[in-house]
């Protein structure tokens, strides 16, 4: 009688089950004869983003905190001469800062879409003008025995339509989400950006690195 209550007991625990998804299998036989790629390529951020306003408050306001419970030494137990090669030092640490830890880049002041040094503290999308529209990079994909496998046939049209020069990494072994359409279906790939230039070719008449605003 005790082990049925701690059984019974055990059964309302027990978190509810989820609807099983699709066998991997199952999809891949429904759309192998009209399944499309689409490569979401991205950019990183380069630098942090900046602080909210209630976040710079608070430290500030910790700061001011901190500074006037400190105690106050005389200078000349704390203020050290400085030499010309520190001063050198320092002064070219903060040249460096200033140049390479902006948040503006070249093409923020341009307004170069097609370049990678712009937006550096959001994340930037690869779109390419196609047959006058803009639209992710894809190609379709037919199933088969003698076909080539995903990765193959989509880093293909990639090095065509972006160029040869372009290195990417592939984020997992598996496509990032899938958007049914009737009896075809489109599946993204997520790959980031590693090196390289976009070199627009094979039907790509343009390309442009935005955000997802």
């Amino acid at each position: 009688l005790a082990a049925r209550r701690w059984s019974m007991r055990m059964r309302f625990l027990r978190p509810p089950r989820r609807a099983a998804a699709p066998p991997r299998a199952k999809l891949a036989r429904r759309y192998a004869s009209s399944a499309r790629l689409a490569a979401l390529v991205e950019r990183i951020p380069v630098v942090t983003p900046e602080l909210p306003a209630w976040k710079r408050e608070s430290l500030e306001l910790r700061e001011r905190l901190a500074a006037h419970l400190s105690k106050v030494y005389p200078e000349q137990l704390t203020v050290a001469q400085e030499g010309p090669d520190r001063r050198q030092a320092r002064l070219r640490a903060a040249a460096i800062i200033e140049s390479e830890g902006a948040r503006e880049g070249e093409g923020d002041r341009t307004g170069d879409e097609t370049s990678l040094d712009r937006k550096l503290a959001h994340r930037l999308y690869l779109v390419l003008r196609e047959g006058g529209a803009w639209r992710l990079p894809q190609v379709d994909w037919s199933g088969g025995a003698e076909a080539p496998t995903v990765r193959q046939c989509l880093g293909e049209h990639l090095s065509a339509s972006c160029g040869a020069s372009l290195q990417l990494h592939w984020v997992g072994n598996a496509p990032l989400a899938h958007l049914p359409a009737g009896e075809a279906a489109t599946f993204f790939w997520r790959l980031q950006y590693v090196a390289g230039e976009v070199e627009p070719g094979a039907g790509a008449e343009g390309h442009a690195w935005l955000t997802k605003e």
